[in-house]
C-alpha cells in the first residue's frame, strides 16, 4: 500500500504498511504516455465491457418491445505516488541511547544489541491508472403494469506500475467486476415487491443483501411498512464477507455468509413532518449467535417556512450501547441570511464476529454552527465553526494530555458576477481543523468560465499544511490544475489536469532531504457519461 497520496489537497493515510519494499528494490518511473502505452489491451477490453455492450445496444432498440433506459459512466485516471522504503544506517554513526533516536533530521529505530538501525524514507515515483466503468439499465413495458428490470454493474481496472500488485496501489483494483445491485420489481400503488440483489440506506448505514422485500402503503394514513430480508454482504461493499478479498481478517473470518433481515415503518402525521424507524438484525448461517442487532430512528418537522428540525439516533441492542445521534435546526432569516446549528454524538459500531468490539471504542460529542449570507444577488459567503469532545479511552498513556477537544472552523465564498453576465465565476474555501498531537490547513480558489451554455473551463489554486501528530512539520503542499465540463447531446465529457508539489521544511529552510517523505505528484482524470435507451420524450 503507498505510504499515502493526495486527494483534492488532502492527505490520505494507508491503513497498513503491506506496500513497503526493501532497499534493493527499484520501482520503475517511465514517463506518463510510455506507460500507457504499454497496457494490455485485453485488460483495457475488460474494463470497457460495459461501454461496448451498452453502445452496440443502442441499434437493436426496434427489436424489442420492451422499453430501456441504460446510463454509462466511464471514469479513467492518473495518479503518482510514492513508496514508503525501508532503509538503514549502521548503530555507530548514530549518536545518543534508547530505541528511538536521531541521525540528522531523521527518526530512527535501534534495538539493542543490533548492527543497524532502521527508518522509512521515500521511494521512486510509482503510478496507478484505475479506469471504473458504471451501467446502469432499467428495462419496463412488460405489459404488466409496475413492472420492471433493473441492473447496476461496475466495471474496473487499475493499469499500475508493473512493480506493484494492483491490489496495493489501488483499491479492489484486482477486482474486475461487481454487480452493485440487480433486482426485478413489481411497483403498484399499494405495494412493491423487489427479488434479487437490493441495499438499505437508512439510518444504520448501507447494508445490501441477496434476497427479497415487500412495501406495503396505506395512502390516507401516509404510512409505509418494509419487510426485506436475505443472504447478507459486507457493509458497504457489494461482496460476502466470505470472499477472499477479506482474508486478512483470519480465524475471525465468517466460514459462511449471515442471513440479514429487517423491518422499516414510516408515516408523516402531517403535512411539515415525518418519522421513519427501522430494525435491522444479521445471524450466521447456522444460527447459533448474533452478528449484529440495531435499531434506528429519524425524524423532521418543518413548523414554519424559514424553519427546520431533524433528529435521529441509533442503539446497538446486541451490546446495549447509543451509536449516533444528532439535532439539526434550521432557520432562514429571510433570503439573504440562513443560520444552522448542529449538536451531534457519534460511537463506531463493529460487528460481533470482529475483534474491535473488544476495544470499547469510545464517542466523541460536539457542536457545529454555521452561517450563510448573500449580501448581493451574485456573491454568497458561508462561516462555520465546530468542537468536538472526546470521552475518556480509560487507556494507560506515558505522557500528559493537553486536551481532549477538537476544533474545526472554515469558510466559503462564491462570486459570479452580474456585469459580465454571469459567465465568470469565482469561488474559494478555506478549513483548519487543530486538536491535541496533530492540526491540518488547508484552502482552494477556483476561477471558472462558461463560454457556452453548455461548456465550462476552471482553473484551480491550493494550499494544505499538515502539522503530524505528535510531530511537528513545517511542509506545504501546493497544486494547480485545470478542468473541463462539456454537455454534448450524446452525453457530458469532463477533464481535469492536477501538480502537487511538496515544499519540505527543515528549521524553516525548504531542503530536500530525501529522508523525508515527498508527496510531489501528477494527477490526471478523465470522464463520460451518456444515456442510452428507447424511453420516449429523451434525447440520450
Amino acid at each position: 500500500m503507498l505510504a499515502a497520496s493526495l486527494w483534492a489537497g488532502q492527505i490520505l493515510v494507508p491503513t497498513n504498511l503491506s506496500g513497503i519494499r526493501e532497499e534493493n528494490v527499484r520501482l520503475t518511473s517511465l514517463s506518463p504516455m510510455h506507460r500507457v502505452a504499454r497496457l494490455g489491451s485485453w485488460r483495457t477490453g475488460v474494463a470497457f465491457l460495459g461501454v461496448t455492450l451498452a453502445w452496440c445496444s443502442w441499434s437493436a432498440t426496434e427489436l424489442f418491445a420492451q422499453q430501456w433506459r441504460a446510463r454509462v459512466s466511464t471514469r479513467v485516471q492518473y495518479i503518482e505516488a510514492r513508496a514508503l522504503v525501508r532503509d538503514s544506517a549502521l548503530e555507530s554513526t548514530v549518536g545518543g541511547t534508547g530505541t528511538q533516536r536521531t541521525k540528522g533530521d531523521t527518526i530512527v529505530t535501534c534495538t539493542s544489541g543490533e548492527t543497524y538501525c532502521f527508518f522509512y524514507r521515500s521511494g521512486e515515483v510509482a503510478n496507478s491508472s484505475p479506469a471504473v466503468v458504471d451501467v446502469d439499465l432499467n428495462v419496463f413495458g412488460f405489459g404488466i403494469e409496475g413492472l420492471r428490470g433493473y441492473v447496476s454493474t461496475r466495471f474496473r481496472n487499475d493499469f499500475s506500475d508493473a512493480t506493484f500488485g494492483n491490489d496495493e496501489f489501488w483499491p479492489r483494483g484486482d477486482e474486475h467486476f461487481d454487480l452493485l445491485a440487480g433486482y426485478v420489481e413489481l411497483n403498484r400503488r399499494s405495494f412493491r415487491a423487489r427479488v434479487g440483489r437490493d441495499y438499505q440506506v437508512s439510518g444504520l448505514g448501507y447494508y445490501g443483501y441477496d434476497g427479497g422485500s415487500f412495501l406495503y402503503r396505506y395512502r390516507p394514513w401516509n404510512v409505509e411498512v418494509e419487510a426485506y430480508g436475505g443472504w447478507g454482504l459486507a457493509r458497504g461493499v457489494p461482496i460476502s464477507i466470505t470472499s477472499d478479498e477479506f482474508g486478512s481478517l483470519g480465524v475471525f473470518q465468517p466460514p459462511e455468509r449471515d442471513y440479514l433481515f429487517g423491518f422499516r415503518g414510516s408515516v408523516r402525521p402531517t403535512a411539515n413532518s415525518s418519522i421513519e424507524a427501522i430494525y435491522q438484525r444479521e445471524i450466521p448461517t447456522d444460527r447459533d449467535g448474533i452478528t449484529s442487532e440495531r435499531v434506528a430512528i429519524e425524524a423532521a418537522w418543518y413548523p414554519r417556512r424559514e424553519l427546520s428540525l431533524l433528529a435521529h439516533t441509533d442503539f446497538d441492542l446486541a451490546t446495549g450501547l447509543w451509536g449516533k445521534a444528532g439535532l439539526n435546526v434550521g432557520y432562514w432569516a429571510n433570503d439573504k441570511i440562513y443560520l444552522q446549528g448542529r449538536l451531534f454524538r457519534y460511537r463506531p459500531v463493529f460487528s460481533l464476529q470482529t475483534i474491535w468490539v473488544a476495544f470499547s471504542p469510545v464517542p466523541y460529542t460536539g457542536w457545529n454552527l454555521s452561517v450563510g449570507v448573500e449580501p448581493r444577488s451574485d456573491v454568497s459567503l458561508r462561516l462555520w465553526g465546530e468542537r468536538r469532545s472526546y470521552s475518556d479511552t480509560e487507556a494507560e498513556i506515558g505522557f500528559f494530555a493537553t486536551t481532549d477537544r477538537d476544533w474545526r472552523v472554515g469558510g466559503s465564498v462564491g462570486w459570479r458576477p452580474n456585469a459580465f453576465n454571469r459567465v465568470w465565476d469565482v469561488s474559494g474555501n478555506y478549513w483548519l481543523n487543530w486538536g491535541f498531537g496533530s492540526a491540518v490547513s488547508s484552502g482552494d480558489l477556483r476561477i471558472g468560465v462558461s463560454p457556452r451554455d453548455r461548456l465550462s473551463v476552471g482553473l484551480r489554486l491550493s494550499a494544505s499544511q499538515q502539522l503530524g501528530e505528535f510531530r511537528v512539520g513545517e511542509g506545504r503542499i501546493w497544486a494547480i490544475g485545470g478542468d473541463a465540463r462539456w454537455r454534448t447531446p450524446a452525453g457530458t465529457i469532463w477533464a481535469s489536469v492536477d501538480r502537487y508539489r511538496h515544499d519540505r521544511r527543515i528549521d524553516g529552510d525548504i531542503e530536500d532531504d530525501p529522508s523525508q517523505p515527498d508527496w510531489t505528484q501528477w494527477r490526471l482524470a478523465f470522464g463520460l457519461s451518456y444515456y442510452l435507451g428507447s424511453e420516449p420524450g429523451r434525447v440520450p
